[in-house]
């Protein structure tokens, strides 16, 4: 069956990198708006919500500006790398193919403007709240999250996990030509790998690269099935008929 599959949907390898290639040009211009909004310092005087926030207070408008407009540009733009991978998978199985498919779509439409973009909104509206009314500021955010991003985070993560599944389940069930151990190039992974940094304490660079853990899960994924696209290659060629 899965022979009859690839003989009628061939892949193009170029195509396939090059997308790849141009995802993960995208994640890093993600993660540059991720580090821009997290290098810094929270304010330790402080507990709880207040004290995990405390760093957007000082922060310029003008930064806050162009983290949202880099993670704007740059999450959609890395889901190019998720269609190379979408198309190494289509030909071994059109379940999950189209699982990881409606996934990405979701995180193409949500993942600029429904989560960094958002997020970014609610810590511009924070800054300015705290100086209008200091007493209401984390009520009234806190409220203005759950109105306006909240429902934006929810539906980003069910197509998250759809996504995060296909791929997963997709790759060590062997439906894609990756080695089946090539399951830990995924994004929560990588976003786990790189979150550990966060004991190490509160500093500049652990801040930055804590909040950015998942875009850095992203570029863990891409970087891998990039890595290993020649063996995935590899190993279409030897399960073609001879």
């Amino acid at each position: 069956m899965k022979n009859e599959i690839r003989e009628k949907q061939n892949i193009n390898w170029d195509r396939v990198r090059f997308l790849m290639k141009i995802g993960i040009i995208g994640a890093f211009i993600n993660l540059a708006g991720d580090m821009l909004v997290g290098w810094g310092v929270r304010d330790t005087s402080l507990t709880g919500i207040e004290g995990l926030v405390s760093q957007y207070l000082t922060m310029s408008d003008s930064r806050l500006f162009c983290s949202a407009i880099l993670g704007l540009i740059g999450a959609p733009v890395s889901v190019c790398g998720h269609v190379g991978i979408y198309k190494l998978i289509k030909p071994y199985s059109g379940k999950y193919a189209k699982m990881f498919g409606a996934g990405s779509l979701g995180l193409l439409v949500l993942g600029g403007s429904g989560v960094h973009m958002s997020s970014l909104a609610a810590a511009f509206f924070y800054k300015y709240i705290t100086a209008a009314s200091p007493e209401t500021a984390l009520a009234s955010s806190i409220k203005f999250v759950c109105y306006f991003s909240l429902p934006l985070y929810i539906a980003f993560l069910v197509f998250w996990i759809i996504q995060t599944y296909a791929h997963i389940r997709a790759i060590s069930g062997a439906f894609s030509p990756y080695p089946r151990w090539c399951w830990v190039f995924s994004m929560p992974v990588g976003a786990l790998l790189f979150s550990v940094v966060s004991i190490f304490g509160n500093n500049e660079i652990v801040n930055a690269i804590t909040l950015g853990a998942l875009t850095l899960g992203n570029i863990w994924a891409l970087g891998g099935s990039l890595f290993m696209l020649g063996k995935a290659k590899e190993n279409w060629k030897k399960s073609l008929p001879a």
